[in-house]
């Protein structure tokens, strides 16, 4: 700053000095000249006030970049936590029946066949159906229908268990690596760059967690509504035949209970 302070005081003493008309040496104070150097003079103070701000605002930056490549102190490893394991599902097989199924929960394949030899069989009626009234066919329809979507559900239900169960471990240790390389002091797993990777990792793991939980959701609320509907056809069942007591209840009973004395009466052995 002294340094300008002298440039202008040179500028300003060596443009005032001129000759008069006359041809007498005299001293001419010129205004525009000194005016011109009392600008430059200011200009260059401004730039050298924004200098001084850039250079404490790009010290402060660095410091705080110093201050946010500190790891903790200690050793990290004291936040490691202990896993869970998955346990595997497991029954006695006495009659081989459960064998398929147990193998299906376990690993999500071939669930359909596993559920089937462990389930009983559900036999269609064939031949048999025409001779239930024309009346009870549609409600016996619906009834097989029910054990026929419950079957569908379990089948997905152990299948998407299954499959939980086999990608466990590959889930596992993705997560295991995360984990240590999270808790590792080396300065080049804790770069900016670095940490960001670790941090968009995590939130991946966590979503494919949060879709494995909804598709668990999912199987539990179809089986859900299996058992609604269940609900609802018992029901319905109920009410229908309220409505036929209602409606044709006493005749049902006057034919019932009309002609029993001569009926009796007539009976020989």
């Amino acid at each position: 700053m002294k340094r300008i302070l002298l440039s202008v005081a040179a500028l300003a003493m060596g443009a005032t000095l001129a000759f008069g008309q006359f041809g007498f040496g005299i001293t001419v104070f010129d205004p525009s000249v000194y005016a011109q150097a009392i600008a430059q003079v200011s200009k260059l103070a401004q730039q050298y006030n924004q200098l001084v701000q850039t250079y404490q605002m790009i010290t402060n930056q660095y410091n705080q970049m110093l201050w946010m490549a500190k790891t903790l102190p200690g050793n990290l490893a004291r936040f490691r936590t202990v896993p869970t394991p998955w346990f595997l599902s497991g029954a006695t097989n006495t009659y081989g029946s459960t064998g398929g199924w147990i193998a299906a929960i376990n690993t999500g394949s071939n669930a359909p066949a596993g559920y089937r030899q462990a389930a009983e069989r559900l036999l269609p009626y064939g031949a048999a159906l025409s001779n239930v009234p024309a009346d009870q066919v549609d409600r016996l329809q619906k009834h097989y229908a029910t054990i026929e979507l419950t079957d569908g559900a379990n089948e997905n239900g152990i299948e998407t268990v299954g499959t939980l169960r086999s990608n466990a471990p590959e889930v596992e240790a993705a997560i295991q690596s995360l984990e240590n390389d999270s808790l590792n002091s080396d300065p080049s797993y804790n770069t900016e760059i670095a940490v960001l990777n670790k941090i968009n990792a995590a939130n991946v793991i966590a979503l494919r967690n949060g879709q494995d939980t909804n598709k668990l959701l999912v199987a539990l609320a179809e089986q859900q509504l299996i058992d609604a509907k269940r609900t609802r056809d018992a029901e319905v069942k109920a009410i229908n035949t309220h409505i036929q007591l209602v409606g044709r209840g006493q005749a049902i009973l006057n034919g019932q209970s009309s002609n029993w004395t001569a009926a009796m009466l007539d009976y020989r052995l």
